[in-house]
C-alpha cells in the first residue's frame, strides 16, 4: 500500500513538470561551457523566459540534497541570493523559505517566499524539488513572524520550478535547475531576458565547488 502511494505521488509530481514544461515552448541552448548547459524558452502568456540548466556534480545524491536543505548556506552558491531565510518547515521534504535577490541598480531588489515540496521514486531514486512561490497570507502564523521586518524589495508571487537530481552512481549526480518567474515591476522583458542565463551557470558552478563541504556528508532525508 505504501509503495502505492508513493508512485501515485510520483506520478503527480511527473505530470506538474509535464504540465510545466507543456506551457513553453522549444529549449533553445544558450551557454555550454566547463560541462554546464543552459538554455532558456519561451513561456506562454510571459514576457519573461524560464531558464533551464543541467550539470553533473561529482557528489553522491544526499549530499547535494542536504546542500538544498541548508537554507542559510543559498548565500554560498545560489547566485544573487542574499537574506536567505527558512521561515516553516512542515517536515523534512516540505519547507518555506525566504530568499532575496540582488538586482543590478537602478532596479529594485526582488524577494520571494519559495515552497519546496520533496519527492523521490523508489526505484530509480530520481529527487524532484517542486519550488512554487507562496503568497505570505498563505502562511502558518510562524512562518509570517519570522519573515524580515522591512525590505525595500519588491515580493515576486508569480514563481514555478524544480531541482531534478538523478544519480548517476555513488559519486556523481546529474542536477537540472530549471525556473520561470514574472520579476514584476517595470523591468524590460529583453534586459531580463538577457541576463537569465547567468543565474544558472553561475548557480551550478558553485553547486558544484560547495557540495563537496565535509558539511553536507551523511545526509538521508528518505
Amino acid at each position: 500500500m505504501m509503495n502505492t502511494t508513493r508512485n501515485k505521488s510520483w506520478a503527480l509530481v511527473a505530470m506538474l513538470l509535464l504540465s510545466f514544461s507543456l506551457s513553453a515552448g522549444e529549449w533553445e541552448l544558450e551557454k555550454d561551457k566547463d560541462g554546464i548547459q543552459v538554455y532558456t524558452r519561451a513561456v506562454d502568456g510571459s514576457d519573461y523566459k524560464a531558464f533551464r540548466g543541467e550539470a553533473i556534480i561529482n557528489a553522491e545524491l544526499n549530499q547535494v540534497m542536504a546542500l538544498l536543505d541548508d537554507t542559510n548556506g543559498f548565500v554560498h552558491w545560489m547566485f544573487n541570493c542574499k537574506n536567505p531565510k527558512l521561515l516553516y518547515k512542515a517536515s523534512l521534504l516540505d519547507r518555506y523559505q525566504y530568499l532575496q535577490n540582488d538586482f543590478p541598480w537602478p532596479a529594485a531588489d526582488r524577494d520571494m517566499i519559495l515552497r519546496n515540496e520533496i519527492s523521490q521514486d523508489p526505484v530509480s531514486r530520481i529527487t524532484v524539488v517542486k519550488l512554487t512561490g507562496v503568497d505570505v497570507q498563505a502562511l502558518p502564523e510562524s512562518a509570517k513572524a519570522a519573515l524580515p521586518k522591512k525590505s525595500d524589495a519588491v515580493r515576486v508571487e508569480e514563481v514555478e520550478g524544480f531541482f531534478e537530481l538523478t544519480p548517476l552512481s555513488d559519486v556523481q549526480t546529474k542536477v537540472v535547475f530549471q525556473l520561470h518567474l514574472n520579476p514584476v515591476g517595470a523591468l524590460p522583458s529583453g534586459l531580463v531576458n538577457a541576463m537569465i542565463v547567468d543565474n544558472p551557470f553561475e548557480t551550478l558552478k558553485a553547486m558544484r565547488n560547495r557540495v563537496v563541504l565535509p558539511e553536507y556528508a551523511n545526509f538521508n532525508p528518505f
